[in-house]
């Protein structure tokens, strides 16, 4: 029932937001799996925990962001589904570090990015000429994302 719920969550993002990439992993709990975005432009990156609970750290500076408060730029630690915003000004590669909570012995997750244009509740947004073109989903993304739903699922 999880993966319908993340697939619906995918379309209605997709709305707005294409969907460039997306991971399926695990991490152990209070250990840390790292990824490198290169991705120009604003970037959301969604992190849906399915088993367990994760939390998501990025940073333009450091190689392997933590939950040390120096260690990050931007990071979203709840017990739900996180979501950051990566803006357009951040140097490239931002480091994407991914925490496995120790009350989980292992927590398995996905990991979505996708290239946003709706920048209206970005508090950091510059004062420039944003265009804001409605985008239709994919097809190519959506039918890739269902491919590995369905694979999952009867495997």
């Amino acid at each position: 029932m999880k993966n319908i719920s993340i697939f619906l969550i995918s379309c209605v993002l997709a709305s707005k937001d294409k969907l460039l990439h997306y991971v399926t992993d695990e991490v152990a709990g209070g250990s840390y799996k790292y990824y490198n975005l290169a991705y120009d432009g604003f970037v959301r990156i969604v992190l849906i925990s399915e088993v367990g609970d994760t939390d998501l750290y990025a940073s333009q500076i450091i190689t392997k962001p933590t939950y040390e408060p120096d260690q990050y730029c931007l990071q979203s630690a709840t017990c739900g589904d996180d979501v950051i915003v990566i803006p357009d000004s951040f140097k490239r590669p931002v480091s994407i570090g991914i925490y496995g909570h120790p009350s989980h012995e292992s927590s398995k997750y996905i990991l979505l990015v996708y290239e946003t244009t709706d920048t209206e509740n970005i508090s950091f947004k510059r004062n420039l000429d944003i265009h804001h073109e409605e985008q239709k989903p994919s097809i190519l993304s959506i039918t890739w994302y269902l491919l590995d739903f369905l694979f999952n699922t009867l495997f």
